[in-house]
């Protein structure tokens, strides 16, 4: 087992990487507002290495970059976004094309299914169900048992476009996608997932990478930066690249309420997940 490696500052490691995979929510930002560190940190990289934004958002990159420009994330402290919504996009356009769909999720996610050769239709005439989210932010898991109920007897597979179980907007927190997806499963439904931590989702990246760089992708020299151990750390592992772990995002609660040592934290949990370096926020 490794000993995970407490970084005083990212600039301590950063030469041995030439492509960096960063997450956003609970790394760059809050769902509110940026994180000035974290930009700094951006900054610094981008001066002669690749930054490469992955998302767990279950719509397409550019709906992203609206959202990232509203909060003044500039395309400056990146050089790709690349988000699960895209994936599903392209596992929808090339294995679903003709078929029709009930969407389980809010209407802003709408842009998830822009030219794809699909129809958007009841549940009684689906033949597969999208779930892309709560309806709304201040949702239970406890308002969609119904319509899972539905989703099962009819046996529909779903296709789960965001597996993050919940995220912190400011101070509060929602559940996503997945955790829906999670309680179908349970329901003894079929999921498929599209995004981290399934190791498709970084060979899907890397392909996107080569065609634009016209490269082989060298793993070696690609850092994982994420503040989720079940989605960032754990994909990360599954793709048996190295991470940083960003403690202060997702499972600060875990830690800061039981007044736990943060190396202490860091240290219990790489019994299950390994983590080569953390920080409490991302640190230039």
């Amino acid at each position: 087992m490794n000993n995970p490696v407490f970084l005083s500052g990212l600039n301590k490691i950063y030469s041995k990487f030439d492509i960096f995979f960063v997450d956003l929510w609970g790394v760059v930002h809050n769902g509110i507002e940026c994180y000035t560190e974290a930009l700094k940190s951006l900054k610094n990289i981008k001066k002669d290495k690749k930054i490469i934004l992955i998302s767990n958002a279950p719509k397409p990159n550019i709906s992203v970059k609206k959202f990232l420009n509203s909060i003044n994330f500039s395309k400056k402290f990146y050089d790709l976004l690349i988000t699960s919504g895209d994936l599903t996009r392209f596992y929808l356009k090339n294995y679903y094309k003709n078929k029709s769909f009930y969407h389980l999720g809010p209407n802003r996610d709408k842009s998830l299914f822009i030219n794809l050769d699909l129809k958007k239709t009841t549940l009684n005439n689906a033949n597969f169900v999208v779930c892309t989210g709560v309806n709304n932010n201040k949702d239970s898991l406890n308002k969609y048992f119904y319509i899972l109920k539905k989703i099962k007897k009819k046996n529909l597979e779903m296709i789960c476009a965001n597996p993050d179980l919940i995220v912190h907007r400011g101070h509060s927190s929602e559940y996503c996608a997945g955790s829906i997806a999670k309680l179908y499963e349970k329901m003894g439904g079929r999921v498929k997932y599209f995004g981290k931590p399934y190791k498709y989702f970084y060979e899907y990246i890397c392909d996107v990478l080569k065609k634009k760089y016209k490269k082989n992708i060298n793993k070696s020299k690609i850092l994982v930066i994420g503040d989720n151990l079940n989605t960032d750390i754990l994909g990360a592992n599954n793709f048996k690249v190295k991470n940083l772990f960003i403690a202060g995002g997702v499972h600060k609660a875990e830690w800061n309420k039981k007044n736990i040592n943060l190396a202490k934290f860091i240290f219990k949990k790489n019994k299950n997940f390994k983590i080569n370096y953390f920080q409490n926020e991302l640190v230039w």
